[in-house]
């Protein structure tokens, strides 16, 4: 630009050309702040929403491991009950086997 040759009005130009572009340039960079500030409220929109999800799959995943844990106690009290009943079961047997033992033994010595 040191160029003694160019007439004021090219000089003017060159200056009107250059303040154009520092103009539009400006905008340019108004424009992609913009536009990044947006897409950063979306990212932490969309990191709210993943850890939002992810406190309810946690949630869940402990109401699962509550719901084995009744179903485990559930199936082993059942289990005992089972024991029970069949331990019960084997007394009455028993004691019913003893009393045809003892008919069939004194009514023998009694028919004798």
């Amino acid at each position: 630009m040191g160029d003694s040759s160019q007439t004021p009005e090219q000089v003017q130009a060159a200056i009107n050309s250059l303040n154009t572009y520092i103009s539009n340039t400006n905008t340019d960079i108004v424009s992609k702040k913009t536009e990044i500030n947006r897409k950063a409220a979306q990212i932490t929109e969309k990191q709210k929403q993943v850890y939002g999800q992810s406190q309810e799959i946690d949630d869940k995943i402990k109401l699962l491991d509550t719901r084995n844990k009744m179903l485990q106690l559930s199936i082993d009290q059942n289990s005992y009950k089972k024991k029970v009943i069949y331990s019960l079961l084997s007394v009455i047997i028993a004691l019913l086997a003893g009393m045809i033992f003892f008919y069939a033994f004194f009514s023998k010595k009694m028919t004798l």
